[in-house]
């Protein structure tokens, strides 16, 4: 629903998303619940989707371990050894590019999958994969503009606490505590323009700062709640991924590679989730108030 449609319900003065806000429908420990009823209450549809959101990110996991994951070995080896081939280096980063590009689509797909199963399941519409699939399919390029407006945004935001924390540890503590803030409308705005027509890109991100702006606690809660699970998984998957120990076999590795990545993925899949339950019950809410105040007028 776009904003014009918002406004023309009525002739007074639209609520703000902020006026909207519940505390007791959009506490974030509730959304996180929420969020967990509904995998447990659809398990097969979800265990479906996420089996979507998993294979194609298995493949390539395992494509970059095979391909990359020697020569990123000898690199690290005569790094080590200040024997470097410059030759070595360079096919490394041109093998690198193409595979960073391949799983940012991957991850995209995934957060559009999720989010569409997630709005679904919120709607009480009948679940198939093949309705995910063609919604995915009729909103491909709105879906690339905006998942390419949040990645550079976040780019930005983790490079600038990067240089901060390299600066002063104090400049990088306080880059470090606004990041939730700016990571909620960075999920909140993909969510936006993933399921509402009228926001794509810039336009779903500055939808979700208006939602965000009068809710930052909430929204900051939410964020450092799904930040405190997932640290731990992203840093196993990584140390487990870039691993180069050669004690163990080939299929312990990929053992534990594989269970890394479905841990990975489940933390991704789950996060869309949560951030499109936040997003729906935040415009449930708008709307409720708003038709309140337009039938009293």
């Amino acid at each position: 629903m776009g904003s014009e449609e918002l406004t023309i319900i009525c002739n007074t003065k639209p609520i703000s998303p902020a006026t909207a806000a519940s505390p007791a429908s959009n506490n974030a420990v509730k959304i996180i619940q929420k969020a967990i009823k509904y995998l447990l209450e659809n398990k097969k549809f979800m265990l479906q989707v996420f089996l979507l959101v998993l294979t194609p990110f298995w493949v390539l996991v395992l494509l970059h371990s095979i391909i990359v994951g020697p020569l990123m070995e000898k690199v690290e080896d005569s790094y080590e050894k200040s024997s470097l081939n410059r030759q070595d280096l360079i096919t490394l980063l041109a093998l690198e590019i193409p595979f960073a590009v391949a799983f940012s689509l991957v991850l995209l797909f995934g957060s559009v999958v999720s989010i569409f199963a997630s709005a679904l399941i919120h709607q009480g519409a009948s679940l198939s994969l093949q309705e995910i699939l063609l919604r995915s399919r009729s909103t491909w390029k709105k879906t690339i503009t905006s998942g390419l407006t949040v990645s550079i945004l976040m780019t930005i935001i983790i490079s600038l606490i990067v240089v901060a924390v390299y600066l002063t540890p104090l400049l990088g503590v306080l880059a470090a505590l606004t990041y939730p803030y700016l990571a909620t409308i960075c999920n909140l705005g993909l969510v936006i323009s993933t399921v509402e027509d009228d926001f794509p890109g810039t336009k779903g991100l500055f939808r979700a700062q208006e939602f965000v702006k009068k809710n930052k606690f909430q929204g900051y809660l939410l964020m450092l709640m799904l930040i405190l699970l997932s640290i731990p998984i992203y840093l196993a998957f990584y140390v487990i991924s870039t691993d180069d120990d050669d004690q163990i076999g080939h299929i312990t590795r990929f053992a534990f590679l594989l269970v890394a990545t479905v841990l990975f993925c489940l933390t991704i899949f789950f996060n869309n989730i949560v951030y499109t339950l936040l997003y729906l019950e935040l415009k449930s809410g708008y709307h409720l108030v708003h038709n309140v105040a337009c039938t009293g007028s």
